[in-house]
């Protein structure tokens, strides 16, 4: 059986863009091909061709994961935007729809990502300089990554060679 933070990270990447729902559909169908009794979540998702349908699906599950499935897509975030494949206003962007999304992320974690949300909207209109906001988004997202490196989850990304290889590939080949 999976683990359930596979299906939240897998739900987090999707919502962010960093995979795409055809990613989700072969991914599904590896894990059916290799498991002689495979979960009734991995043939939702191996026919569930369009990524609304997928969110459905992978939003049914245990949301009590969301917040360690947060700093793992978070620390992908991280690598994309100091490699320059994202910009400051992308990360803001994915970092409020997962919070949108979501419904047990911690209250720091919210706060911060509403602070954000204003932030980028008073940069957009004038009123605020982008650099600072650089400096605290920088800040927070490097904290959860040490705050990651520093738990019982620090191996997880080996869960799944799905999980952070098949994106890093993606970004390898331009995609």
């Amino acid at each position: 059986m999976l683990n359930q933070l596979v299906y939240k990270v897998i739900e987090f990447e999707l919502l962010c863009s960093i995979i795409g729902p055809e990613q989700v559909v072969s991914w599904a169908d590896e894990q059916i091909i290799a498991s002689d009794e495979p979960e009734e979540v991995l043939l939702d998702l191996c026919v569930a061709k369009a990524e609304d349908k997928q969110l459905k699906i992978l939003g049914s599950l245990d949301a009590s994961l969301e917040n360690e499935a947060f700093e793992l897509v978070v620390m992908e975030l991280l690598k994309q935007y100091e490699s320059g494949l994202l910009d400051f206003f992308e990360v803001a962007n994915k970092l409020l729809v997962m919070h949108y999304h979501s419904s047990k992320l911690a209250a720091d974690t919210t706060d911060f990502i509403i602070w954000l949300d204003d932030e980028t909207c008073l940069i957009a209109e004038g009123i605020k300089e982008l650099d600072p906001a650089i400096a605290n988004l920088h800040k927070f997202l490097a904290g959860i990554v040490e705050k990651h490196n520093q738990s019982k989850h620090a191996d997880l990304v080996k869960l799944s060679p799905f999980l952070f290889q098949k994106s890093r590939h993606l970004h390898q080949s331009g995609v």
